[in-house]
Parts: C-alpha cells; structure tokens; sequence
C-alpha cells in the first residue's frame, strides 16, 4: 500500500536532556522518592557528558519535508518536529533518526559542468548527518554523492523526491537502509582521509543507496517474487556510475570476476524468481540476488544493444521512472518489464531468455573445441554444454551450512538442472595477419558443430624474426606507420635484453614450439568475445601459447584475464614464469592483471623450476620498493595505488611459497620479516594499517606446512638449526608487540589486534603454537570493541571450543542479550559455524598413527589377531620368531569412511550425526532456549535460533495433556420452576455414542371440576375463570388458556450412554403454555415468563404425571414433523352430549376470503387483543368474544404477516355457543395410532396445533 504521510515526532530538545530520562533498568519510586542509590547513579552519568556536549541540540532526520518544528508546550525540555511526505511511498519506505547530528552540505563538491547542465530548477540538494566529531570523514566518503545524483539524473530522469539525505548511525545491522529521500548509513563505512583500501567498495555501497532512491523506493516490485528486477536495476546502475569514477577496465575486469563467481555459487540454488520469495531467510539469499541479478541485467543490456542497435537497457529504465514521476506507475512486474523491453527495443525474442535467466537456475558449462580444415579453408567448432554432467553433490562448507539448514527447514528446493542454454554468441578469430574476425552464431544444441569461414590468405610470420627486427629497432613509436607489426607486442615486451634475461632468469620458446606457432593459421580464438553469457569456457584442445599471443596481443582486459585464469592452472614452468613476471612488470597492464601474474608465481617458486618464481618476485619486489641493488625497503609511498596493490600481492605470493614439504623456504620468510622490520611510514601520507596487517597474516601463512607433519619427515631445514625456533619466536615477538600497540593507539577498526587473533588461531589449529584459549577469552568481555569480540569468539569456536559447555553457553548469552544487532547477528553466524563443525566432524580429534607389526598397520577395533612361532613370516618367509600378526578389519574402515563421507557431502547425513553429538547435552539445551526467551532480541533473531533447534533436537509434534474424568450430576426437582442440580462422585469414563432416549411428561390443564378416575393419559382441558374486564395490551406470553409442562426424566437422561444433558443449568420450562402466536422471525427470541401458582387457581384438582419415553428415532421423526407447515383446522362436529372429552369444533361456516398457506403461527398484533376468557361452566348460546372486537368471527385474509395468517377486518358471522357439559366426569379419549413403534405410547391431543406446539417445544428443550 503506498500513500502519503503526514506525521509527528516528539523528542528532547539536548542531549542533556534525553539522558536525563530515566532508563528503564533505573529503580522506581517509592512514595515519590528514589531508592537509596539511584541519585548517585544519576550523577555518574552526568559525569559522562561535559557541559558543551549537555547542550548539543537532538536533530530529527527523517522520510519527507520538515513542516513544523515547535517547543512542546507541556514540557519545555522536548520538541514536536513535524514531516509530510508527498509522494505515494510503501510504509517501509518511511525512516527516521533522532541524534546529536551535525550537518554537512555535500552540494559543494558539485562540479560546476553539472550545474550548467542541469540548471538551477533541477539541481538537488544532497545533505549529510552524522555524529559530532565525524564530519571530515563525511565529507572525505561522501564527496562524490552529488556528481552521482546529478548523474542518474541526467542519465534516467528526475529525482522522485525534493532532496537527498544520508544519516551515519552506530550498532546498525546492514550497511544501508533505504527510505524515501533518506539513506541511514552505518558507521563502519566511515573512513579518514589516509585509509586507502575500503575507498572503492564503501563508497559504491553509498552509491547503491542513492540509485535506490530511484530504483527500490520510488520504483518498487509488484510481487515478492518480482524484486529481482528493482535490485538487479539499482545495482546495474550503480556499477554504471562506478564506471565513470574508476575506469571501463575496472568495470569489466570486476564483471568478469563476479561472472565467475556466480558460476561456482549458482549451484543448486532457486531462480531468481522464485529466490524473491525467500529473502527474509536470511542475509545469504539477498548476497545472492544482488550478486545474480545485476549480472542478468548486464548480460541483458549486451544483448539488446547488439540486437537493436539502440540505447539498450538504459532506454528502459529511463521509460521506468517516467512513468513513475508522471503516470504513478510505481511497481514493475516480472511480464511488464519484459514486454516494456521489447516494446521500447523491438527486441521480440526475449521469452527463451526469460526463462533460462530468470525463471531457470544454474549456468552454462562450456566445452569447445577446435581444428582448422586446410581443405575447406574453415574453422571447425565444437561447442558442448556439460552442465548436466557435473557432480549432483559437493563437499559442504561451514559458511554456508546456515543457508542449507534453512532451506532444508523451510523445504526451498533448487529446480532441475537446464540442459541447455540457447541465445546468439560472438566468436572472434585473430587470424594470421592479426586481424580479428567476428562470427555471430546461434547456440541451439546442446552439442552443436559450428563452420566458420577462415580469410588470411598468408601464413603468420615468425615470432622470433618479429622479436629480433623489435630489438634492433629499438624502442619504436606504436603509433608510427607500420603500426599494425608494432601493435603486434604492444603488451608484455619488457624485459626483452639478454642482460635481462640472464639477471631475471628469464627463456624464450624453444624450437619445436616455434615450429607449432609458425604451423597455425590462426593466433588464438575467443568464445563469447562481447561477454554476453555468465558461463565457464573450457578450450582443451587450444595451445599455451595461445593464450600466451591473447595475453600480450588482445588490448580487452576480459581477454587478457581469461589468460591469466589459465596460466594460474599451468603446472609449475620457467617459460610460464617468464611470462608471467613480464605481464608483472609491464606497468601498462590493468592492475589488475599484474596482480594476478604476481599472486600466480608462486607455483613456479619451488625446487622443481629452481626457484626461479621466487627469484623473479625478490627482483620486482627489489626494484618497485627497494634501494638500488639491495632488499632494504624504501619508505612507504602509496601515492601509487596502482603499486600500492602489486606490492600487496608480492607479498602474500611470497609466504605461499612451498618446497616439496610443503614448508616456506628460508630465503622467503627472512625477506617478508625484513618488510616488516624495516617498515617506514613516516613520510607517506596514507596509513600503512593495512601494509602491516598484510605482512602479520604473511608471516603466519609462512609458519604453517602445507601437508601433515606426521606424515611427511621434514627435511627443509637443517636439525641442529637454531632458525625456525627462532624464526617462530620473532613472528610470535611481533604480533604481540602490534597487539599491544593497538591498545595505545587505535588502528582502523582495531585491525591490528584482529589480524593478531586471526593469526593465533591459525598457528594454534596448525599445532605451530601451544593452544591457549586465554589468548582469546581475555576480550570477550561488554568493553571490547565490537571488532575485536567478534574475532575473538570465532577464533575460539574455530579452535572447536563449542563443544565446551562454557564456552557454548557465553557465546549464546552475548548473542542474545548483547545490546547491538550487529554484533548479535555475527555472533548468531559463528555459533552456527561451531554447530557446522561439530555436524562434519571437525572437531573429532585425528586418531593416532597406526603402529605396524612385521609391515602390517595395526588398528584400533576389531581385529582377527594371529599369534604363535608357526605363522609364516613376511615377505613369504617361512618358520618365523613367534612375532605378531593383525589382520586388519576392512569392514570396519569402510563403514567408517562411509560415516565420513555422509556427513561431510550430505546435508541429511551431516543432520543426522550433528542431532547424535547433541542429543545428551542438557547444558547447551538450556542455554539455547534461555536464548530464545531472551527479552532483547527481535522476532528474526528467534526464527533463526528456532531453526537450529529444529535440526538439533528431534522434534515432538504430540503433547501430553492431563483432564480430570467428567462426573455425574443429579437433578432434584423442587416444584415451582426449581431445579437443584447436585454432582456426584460417580465418574463417567465412556464417551458419548448415542443420543439419550428422552421421556416427555405431560401435565394436563387445571379445572375447577372434581378429580376424575385415574386415567392412563391426560389431555389438556378447558379452564373456566371468570371474566375480566378489558386491560390494555398485555405481553403475548399471559394469552394462555391450555397449560403444558415439558420436562425430562433424570433417569431417562442419565441412561443414555453416560450422556447428561442437565449439567448445563437452564431456565425452567414454564407451566403455561401460551395461546398468542410466537415472534416474528426477525425479533429475538424471548422466554416465556415464569407462573407462580396463587391461592386464586382453585381449586386445584390432582395431577397424575405419565411419563412418555422419547426414542431417537421418534425425535428424528418429531423434527420432521416440525419442520412442516401447520395443518388447516378441520371442520368441527356439533357438540356431543357423551360423558368424553371434547374433540376439535367445527367451524360454523367457511371463512369468505381466500386462504393462505398454512405456516408457523405468530404473535398477534400488539394492542389488538387482551386476554381471551376460559370457557365457562354453564351452557351458553354464543361464544363469549375477544374483547375489543365483534362478536362474529373474523375471515383469513389472503395473505400473511411473518408466517402467521393476520385476522382481517371483514364482516363476521355469528359463532355457534358451546353446548353445557352433562356430567362432571371426565373420560379418556380413545388412542390414536402412532407412527412408530420407537414413540411414546401415550396419545397425544387431537388438535393439531396443540401437537405442532408439543413438538416445538420439545425441540426448544433440546437445543438447549
């Protein structure tokens, strides 16, 4: 829902003020004054602020425009600031920040060409806040931010609010959020001016901010699943501008090195369709999303700009925000961007791209192969997709184990693998001559065999007559004319003197190599030369030396770093090494480049090539960053990023230099502890914070053997050599001493103390250093910075301390009760390395080396042993000395190796053995549902610790609940309308099957007559009473003149399958029986009112109760007959003089309208009627009529009111009087048939509406 806001926020007005406030910890009063003890605390937080920081006025930065900003009336110590927002927006677009900001006006790093550009009615003011004292560092990160917006809004259109606004907040979890108009940025992207190493990525995160402003916020998905497109469009848009700051080679060199990436990542993984759904698993689905889906839209816009020539997807998005700042079309959808793409385009083959990108998963695995056919003169390819074929399992990882126990938890399942990925691919030819040939082809198969025409007519020229004519040239201008032979080494010709040669140790290619080369018609081939797939491109059958020619000769730094991605694979070569040190030291290569040629020397720096990659790197390392003819350092300079960052890979490729033991030669730990020695930075202006870290993590890289020690006899130092102890305790010396200057002066995030951690840890877990976990444990504590505690519990879990109980139980109290989210969330993701730990094994300690008997390797287990002097000794000797043989149990092994294999390649195998490590630890048990009650965290943070326990512990999906069995009641009746209901000890333990069989109880109506003869059945009689006068309209419920009571027989009740329907107490049945029709169906119901017998009934006359049983099957048969419409009255007899009781009376004559349907009888219409007269006692001409009214009889009408036929106003006719009864006795009426033999034996009245009352009365009871 998007909408605008209005709203209001009230604050304190200083600083001073808001600590003033009393905390929520603080005691509370008693009798209005505080407990002993809190005035002083007051003070000492007091004591906290100097007077100037007490008077720091609190800022509120919010979503929208300022409004109002008023003293609070009421208390004169806070402020009411006001906003409107004007712009539809999302309410998760709404944010604010209360604090001591200063403001800083980022509008005056604004180039003046934009402000032409853009002129004064659209030139955006950009604002920073941020805390006191931070404001240089502000201004340092932020200051390209309003050459961004003026970008993106030349570039894409309008900025959808009035201005830009970013807020730098501590203890924040992400390092942005987003709201409208307003970014909250955290702290930790802050940086003074001579750090030098986050620059790039902190301020294209701010950057990222900013295009959401555009993209995200005022352009949102219109489903979850359609986020991909708004995430994917502002990090699209980000990298463009990055582009502009950093250069096109930095923009495709890091595109290539993502693409890469997501091709080892998209393993297994949802599509990014249906990924949008699942964002709120965690961090790792959204890292994904915003690493894929920029990528997709990359691949997306080479696509359009090749197929329609046009501005590709930048067109599109600029029609996006139109349509957003004009039309109000706010939200985009999966299908509408599709179709807005090929509206704007006319690109209308973007269905199969749909859904192989988004809607499918994984990427394409390429296989191609190539010959030359000298016949047909064309190039044969063989492009095959292998994606299918990959391993269906890979080996889990600890960091992402997280990730697949949520996926497992919430069943998110990856799709099939695509077998096939089709689309246009440009392959590019550089044939004989060097001219490159680019060949658009369609890729349809999944195997397909592609032809394409060769052109160069001339063989390629010899390389080393090329290199000879180069030399004795001279260092010739590549822009002169002949520049096309030139053009030939315009990368990597350094070095190229014999001099050179013999000082760097450097070769050239060999004859028969040289032969090969002079033999090919072409010099290397690029597949996918426009970058349009993310895939992975295996060329087996193309040479080394090709890629050597697409190195030097290819000026597309993609090219260049797919060379680079295979020479890193080349087994170690001095021909590789020479290549790889003049790509190193050729200063016009992207740094990138030379960085990998750097990091990729250190396999050639082992004894198998000399140690000529070892050497190479000490002559760069000594003429980049040393004094002429020596290893002595200069000061540091890094005025150079670009060296800056070479220098940094020197280094780290020196101390992953190994020997055939797998431990860092001498040559190369004594030049890396010098670095560190003779580091100067006194005169560079940038901090060498990260130079230092760099070397500390070198020097223990160096300590640590590659392979296992017990395994491998160390043969690379002398055993009387004093060094390597030496050398370890110098290393040991300096990380100490670098920890204990970060105590006195902090370096950038307390890196120092960080990488001191870090290193401790490795050394300890490779057994270098005795372990002790003090080390680490000594800052854990609330004071440490939140960098340094972090570090220290996962350098404690990653030692495998999780398994102590402790240690556990410390981790999960700060992670749920440490009061920053930040914090709480890294130390949430180490307890879940720990639980990925103790699920793969990792923390089982290496049994000990099998000790061998006569050759043969002893185990620990089951084994077959076979002693005694008659075994066959080995190697087939016979006799023997009695020694001792073990057969070693093979089962065994296997079904351990099994074991092995299935907890660290399955996810269920991995659960299963994590849920039998755990299952007896009541301890740690405790302490994660004490962690999941905790009162600080939030609802996220409980669902991710709840997601633990469901993978640790079984999970009981039944409870146990404990009811107390029913008793019996008893009903006790008490005349009057009184019941007393009584609860018995009797316990009833069988449930109800049946309904009970009910018995009905007639009381018959008073008389004056004489008690007749007992009788087996009563029937309701007349009752005379004398007349009285007209009254006004009484309720309905007094217009009675026949009496039925109904009730039911405890005993009856309690019968019915221990079923006891009067447990419930409800309000008595009334006596009385009413003669006025019911309500109508639209007014309530209402009970009838109760009769208390007075001494004016008599005389009272003797009533016998005959009890009717009640059947199930006749209660179904009396709803039946409910359920029907009253019969009409039939026409009644004349008056008997038999001694019997009256039937049913004729009707004088018919009535004179017409009748209606017969329904349910009514309430009369108030204040028509009063109460009818009883029927008297003496004989008597004419009937005595209703009050009010004619003595006649008033006709049916012809149409009803609610259900009950009305008595119209017509002519009546005079009414036949009953005749006077002959005699006093009463007689029995003869039994009437009975429907079924399963219902009360006992005749019912005649009169069909008495029946039709008894019934609905018995109807009434039960519903109750």
């Amino acid at each position: 829902m998007r909408c605008s806001w209005e709203f209001s926020i009230r604050c304190s007005r200083t600083l001073g003020d808001a600590l003033k406030r009393r905390s929520p910890s603080a005691p509370r009063k008693l009798n209005g004054l505080p407990k002993h003890g809190h005035h002083e605390e007051q003070e000492e937080q007091d004591e906290l602020l100097s007077e100037d920081d007490k008077l720091l006025e609190m800022t509120v930065v919010c979503s929208g425009e300022l409004t109002n900003d008023i003293t609070d009336l009421q208390d004169s110590s806070k402020k009411i600031v006001s906003f409107y927002v004007e712009k539809p927006v999302a309410p998760q677009h709404i944010g604010f920040s209360i604090g001591p900001f200063e403001q800083v006006d980022l509008s005056e790093f604004r180039e003046v060409e934009d402000d032409e550009k853009l002129g004064q009615s659209q030139v955006i003011p950009v604002w920073a806040y941020c805390l006191p004292n931070r404001s240089p560092e502000v201004r340092h990160l932020c200051a390209p931010l309003a050459h961004t917006v003026d970008y993106f809004l030349l570039a894409f259109g309008a900025f959808p609010f009035s201005d830009c606004r970013l807020v730098f907040v501590d203890d924040q979890v992400h390092d942005t959020e987003h709201a409208a108009s307003l970014t909250i940025c955290s702290n930790r992207l802050l940086f003074p001016e001579k750090i030098i190493d986050p620059e790039v990525e902190n301020v294209r995160t701010l950057v990222h901010g900013i295009a959401s402003q555009w993209i995200g916020v005022g352009i949102t998905p219109a489903q979850p699943h359609d986020r991909w497109i708004t995430i994917g469009l502002s990090h699209y848009i980000t990298g463009v501008f990055m582009k502009t700051l950093c250069g096109n080679n930095e923009y495709a060199f890091r595109q290539k090195t993502l693409s890469d990436k997501l091709v080892d990542l998209d393993f297994q993984r949802p599509s990014l369709y249906a990924l949008g759904e699942v964002l709120n698993l965690g961090s790792f689905e959204y890292e994904f999303m915003s690493l894929k889906a920029p990528l997709v839209m990359f691949i997306l816009d080479r696509r359009l700009l090749k197929a329609t020539g046009s501005g590709g997807l930048n067109r599109v998005i600029q029609k996006l925000v139109v349509l957003a700042n004009t039309a109000s079309e706010n939200t985009v959808s999966t299908d509408g961007f599709r179709k807005l793409c090929e509206k704007i385009t006319k690109y209308r083959a973007l269905d199969i791209f749909w859904n192989q990108w988004v809607l499918g998963s994984g990427c394409p695995r390429f296989t191609i192969n190539q010959k030359f056919n000298k016949k047909r003169l064309c190039v044969e390819l063989l492009i095959s997709q292998k994606q299918d074929t990959m391993p269906t399992q890979r080996a889990l990882q600890k960091d992402s184990f997280l990730r697949e126990v949520k996926e497992e938890v919430h069943n998110i399942y990856a799709p099939d693998v695509q077998p096939l990925f089709t689309g246009p691919m440009t392959i590019r030819i550089h044939e004989a001559d060097g001219t490159p040939y680019e060949h658009i082809v369609e890729i349809r198969e999944a195997s397909q065999k592609i032809d394409i025409p060769y052109n160069t007519k001339y063989k390629r020229l010899k390389r080393s007559r090329k290199q000879k004519e180069r030399l004795n040239a001279g260092a010739a201008d590549p822009n002169a004319e002949g520049g096309d032979d030139s053009l030939l080494y315009c990368l990597g010709d350094v070095l190229q003197r014999d001099e050179d040669k013999d000082e760097w140790g450097l070769r050239d290619w060999d004859a028969d190599t040289e032969a090969k080369m002079d033999m090919e018609s072409y010099e290397w081939i690029r597949v996918d030369a426009d970058f349009e797939w993310l895939c992975e491109k295996t060329f087996p059958s193309m040479a080394s030396y090709m890629y050597v020619s697409q190195l030097q000769q290819d000026k597309d730094v993609v090219a260049q770093q797919e060379s680079m991605l295979y020479l890193q694979t080349v087994p170690p070569h001095p021909l590789v090494s020479t290549f790889l040190t003049r790509t190193m030291m050729d200063t016009r290569y992207f740094h990138g480049i030379r960085t990998m040629a750097a990091l990729a020397l250190k396999t050639h720096a082992g004894s198998s090539t000399q140690y000529i990659g070892m050497k190479q790197l000490e002559k760069a390392y000594s003429q980049f960053f040393c004094y002429p003819d020596s290893m002595t350092p200069k000061p540091n300079d890094f005025s150079d990023k670009r060296a800056y960052k070479v220098e940094m890979a020197i280094i780290r490729s020196f101390s992953m230099i190994r020997d055939n033991h797998g431990n860092c030669p001498k040559k190369a730990r004594t030049i890396l502890l010098d670095i560190l020695r003779f580091n100067e930075n006194s005169s560079n202006q940038f901090s060498d914070n990260f130079k230092i870290t760099t070397l500390l993590s070198a020097l223990a890289d160096c300590l640590i053997s590659k392979k296992d020690a017990s395994n491998v006899l160390d043969m690379g130092d002398d055993e009387d050599d004093p060094e390597p102890m030496e050398y370890r305790k110098a290393v040991v010396d300096e990380l100490d001493r670098y920890r204990r200057n970060d105590e006195w002066i902090d370096s950038y995030h307390n890196s120092f103390t960080v990488t001191v951690l870090d290193c401790k840890q490795r050394l300890m877990k490779a057994k270098v250093i005795p372990l002790d976990a003090v080390e680490f444990a000594q800052y854990l504590h609330d004071g440490s910075s939140e960098y340094v505690r972090i570090k220290a519990f996962s350098a404690l879990i990653e030692l495998g301390y999780l398994t102590n109980n402790s240690v556990a139980c410390l981790l999960l109290n700060c992670a749920s009760t440490d009061p920053s989210p930040y914090v709480r969330r890294h130390l949430f993701e180490i307890f879940c390395v720990g639980v990925a730990a103790i699920a793969f094994g990792h923390d089982k300690k290496p049994e000990p080396a099998r000790p061998k008997t006569n050759g043969v390797a002893a185990v620990n287990g089951d084994n077959d042993v076979v002693m005694g002097g008659t075994g066959a000794a080995p190697g087939g000797a016979e006799g023997g000395d009695g020694g001792l043989i073990i057969e070693e149990d093979a089962t065994r092994d296997a079904e351990a190796r099994a074991a092995h294999i299935a907890r660290t390649k399955t996810l269920d195998g991995a659960l299963a053995a994590l849920k039998v490590e755990l299952k007896d630890n009541e301890e740690l048990k405790q302490a994660i549902w004490k962690a999941v009650k905790s009162p600080v965290i939030g609802f996220a943070e409980q669902l991710d610790i709840l997601d633990i326990c469901q993978v640790i512990y079984t999970t009981v999906e039944s409870l146990t609940i404990k009811l107390i069995y029913p008793k019996y009641w008893r009903v006790t009746h008490l005349g009057k309308g009184k019941l007393v209901f009584n609860q018995t000890d009797k316990i009833r333990t069988k449930p109800f099957t049946q309904p009970p069989n009910a018995t009905l109880v007639v009381e018959p109506p008073k008389a004056p007559l004489l008690p007749p003869k007992p009788t087996p059945v009563m029937v309701p009689m007349a009752t005379p009473k004398p007349a009285q006068p007209a009254q006004p309209a009484q309720p309905a419920q007094t217009n009675s003149a026949q009496n039925f009571k109904l009730t039911f027989n405890n005993k009856a009740l309690g019968a019915g399958g221990g079923a006891n329907y009067t447990q419930t107490p409800k309000p008595p049945t009334p006596s009385v029986e009413s003669m006025a029709p019911p309500p109508p169906k639209s007014a309530p119901k209402r009970p009838a009112p109760e009769r208390t017998p007075s001494v004016d009934d008599r005389p009272r006359k003797r009533v016998k109760i005959v009890a009717l049983p009640f059947t199930e099957l006749g209660f179904q048969k009396a709803l039946e007959i409910q359920q029907r419409p009253p019969n009409p009255s039939p026409v009644r007899a004349k008056s008997s003089t038999k001694s019997e009781s009256p039937g049913p009376r004729p009707s004088p004559r018919p009535s004179p309208g017409p009748k209606a349907t017969p329904t349910q009888r009514h309430a009369l219409p108030s204040g028509t009627s009063v109460q009818r007269t009883s029927l008297p006692s003496t004989p008597s001409a004419n009937r005595t009529p209703l009050p009010g009214i004619t003595a006649s009889r008033t006709p049916l009408p012809q149409s009803s009111v609610n259900g009950r036929t009305s008595l119209p106003a017509a002519s009546p006719a005079p009414r036949s009087g009953l005749p006077q009864a002959p005699s006093t006795q009463r007689h029995p009426l003869p039994p009437s048939p009975a429907p079924s033999s399963n219902h009360s034996t006992s005749p019912a009245p005649q009169n069909s509406s008495v029946q039709n009352r008894t019934i609905l009365k018995i109807r009434e009871y039960l519903n109750l």
